[in-house]
């Protein structure tokens, strides 16, 4: 929400500034209904900035959150760790808040979003308590008059001819003496306010600088838009009239100048916005150029909303830590460094191949850089002379040579810019890394790496071609996981839970089952999977622990320990033996924060069933 305000206030005031800036030129060269369009277009973008390449995941503070309820069954699972995969300490370099009080201390997002509104809600008040109160005043009078649907009334509360209401407007003259001729110009003049919609376009404007009341900017623009559409009002009807004739509108504009709501059309306006007014009426506006002033208006929108979006949402680049996109090359501190070296190149009978998804910066995602996959990358290292039939390349990286080979599968992505910049990254790291816990010189090692060993690129998968890792448990269900993508659509069956809960910290016995209770029990029929997607989670719980609970059984049929990387769908497809019987999932985080998620049910597809070693 902070960063959209931001993002229309910024976008909206550069566009609205340039306008006004250019107003009296592009008013008289293009004329002032297309001086009016262009205005309406610069308004708009307070509202609905365009977009280059900047996306908004998820707000920084939500008013919605779904309800969940305790869960209090009991059981301990046995931990599993991975090579190279193991938690990072909780006194890790994460900037975190403390929560002394818990949910009651509000954070300085919140304290933000609840000054805005309240200035919001203040200016909303002042404006329309303001004209309604004006309105009621002035309309009350019987008709004296009609013109198309409008009826004109008289009041001692105006001093200028206006149109006043939206659903059934009405016209109100001043209680004055008004000649004939003023007469019927000033009627036709609020007649062409009410066929351009005029009020409906004041109302937006007005609710625009209410939401943008912190802006002085959004003033600006609000009386700019009600100065333009007179102008183009007075463009219609001078259209075709004679110099005398336009002198004679001009002087009946200056009979009724003065002041009033700026809710309301009318004829009352400035000294310098009458002498603009005033220039204009007498000028012959051809309107010629409009060709040229389309492609003006869209370079320059165009231009502001790319420079817009790219001071507000500009960011530098985070530092690459071992937990948040560093892809650090595996060593093994109770070896030695020869040893490692051998290990690494494939020369103790194994590969040290690592499986890896990273995001379009070329990161590793991980603990602390959660956003969505753009590759999955398969590689390892090797030993020069064994790579030589493969496509290679040399990149010299912080002085360094390392030579790159692709495999047949990969060797498409040689030129890839990703690609490249994930192999700068991972050689930049580690030839800064050190490990705060072990001390060895890990700089001597991948030197030694990259002297006598190649860099393999075996396989580039991209989010269309992402698998599930499955396997089959003892009862015949079949559980796994993988990183989802937005290329993945399923079709729910049934809806479980979707949004943001409060996650217990877990205790200190490991019992995952001692979390909170996601939505209610349901019940998984056959030729049925279940989904948990992992949507957003915090630095303070960057990994949250599940399970999936057999409420028929009471067992615990699927333990999720660490999950994390937002962006990650677990499955359950349940076995022969359980199917039809109701089941639900709790969860607990490795502190107390908020994690957005969403379960469901959907038909079983082909990949979930289909097990692969």
């Amino acid at each position: 929400m902070i960063k959209w305000l931001l993002m229309t206030s910024l976008t909206g005031s550069v566009a609205s500034v340039l306008f006004i800036l250019l107003r009296t030129k592009l008013a008289s060269k293009y004329g002032g209904r297309w001086y009016y369009y262009a205005s309406l277009m610069a308004l708009a973008l307070f509202i609905f900035p365009l977009h280059f390449n900047v996306s908004i995941h998820q707000p920084p503070f939500s008013f919605y959150e779904k309800q969940v309820q305790p869960d209090s069954t009991s059981a301990v699972i046995e931990r599993t760790a991975t090579i190279g995969t193991s938690m990072p300490d909780q006194t890790a370099d994460v900037s975190t808040t403390l929560e002394s009080q818990g949910s009651s201390i509000l954070s300085v997002d919140q304290w933000i979003l609840g000054i805005w509104m309240v200035g919001c809600l203040a200016m909303l008040y002042r404006y329309f308590f303001a004209y309604f109160r004006f309105k009621k005043q002035a309309i009350q009078s019987s008709p004296i008059d009609r013109i198309g649907d409008l009826k004109v009334v008289v009041s001692d509360d105006v001093h200028s001819p206006m149109l006043i209401g939206f659903i059934k407007p009405t016209i109100v003259m001043p209680n004055a003496n008004i000649n004939e001729e003023d007469y019927q110009l000033a009627l036709q003049h609020e007649w062409i306010h009410y066929k351009q919609r005029d009020v409906w376009i004041k109302l937006m404007a007005v609710l625009v600088n209410c939401l943008h009341w912190f802006n002085p900017v959004s003033y600006l623009a609000l009386a700019n838009i009600s100065e333009a559409c007179e102008y183009a009002v007075d463009e219609q009807i001078t259209k075709g009239l004679k110099t005398a004739e336009k002198k004679r509108y001009s002087e009946m504009i200056l009979h009724f100048a003065s002041n009033s709501p700026v809710l309301n059309s009318n004829l009352a306006l400035p000294k310098k916005q009458l002498y603009r007014r005033f220039s204009l009426i007498m000028k012959r506006n051809t309107g010629s150029g409009k060709k040229v002033l389309g492609i003006f208006l869209v370079v320059l929108i165009t231009t502001v909303s790319v420079f817009s979006s790219s001071v507000v949402f500009a960011e530098k680049s985070k530092p690459l830590t071992e937990y948040s996109g560093g892809i650090k090359t595996y060593y093994d501190a109770f070896e030695t460094l020869e040893e490692n070296v051998q290990l690494m190149l494939g020369k103790k009978s194994i590969h040290i191949t690592e499986d890896l998804y990273i995001d379009a910066d070329g990161r590793k995602i991980d603990y602390f850089n959660r956003t969505e996959p753009y590759y999955q990358i398969v590689q390892h290292w090797q030993e020069k002379e064994s790579a030589a039939n493969m496509l290679n390349k040399t990149m010299s990286i912080k002085g360094q040579t390392v030579t790159i080979a692709f495999s047949e599968r990969a060797k498409d992505y040689i030129d890839d810019k990703v690609i490249q910049q994930m192999i700068v990254n991972q050689i930049t790291f580690n030839l800064d890394y050190h490990d705060p816990k072990y001390k060895y010189n890990h700089q001597a090692f991948f030197n030694e790496l990259m002297k006598r060993g190649v860099y393999v690129i075996d396989e580039v998968i991209t989010p269309k071609q992402f698998t599930y890792r499955l396997s089959q448990n003892t009862s015949g269900a079949i559980v796994g996981h993988k990183m989802y993508t937005s290329h993945d659509k399923k079709i729910k069956i049934t809806d479980i839970f979707d949004g943001k809960a409060k996650l217990p910290k877990t205790n200190e016995n490991g019992e995952i089952n001692q979390g909170v209770q996601l939505g209610a029990a349901f019940v998984i029929k056959s030729g049925e999977t279940l989904a948990i997607d992992i949507k957003e989670l915090t630095d303070k719980m960057p990994t949250i622990n599940l399970a999936i609970i057999d409420e028929t059984t009471g067992k615990i049929v699927d333990p999720i320990f660490n999950a994390s990387s937002t962006w990650s769908r677990h499955i359950y497809t349940p076995g022969k033996n359980e199917v039809n019987h109701s089941f639900k999932v709790v969860a607990s985080g490795e502190e107390q924060d908020h994690a957005v998620l969403e379960i469901y049910t959907y038909k079983t597809g082909k990949e979930e069933v289909t097990i692969t070693n």
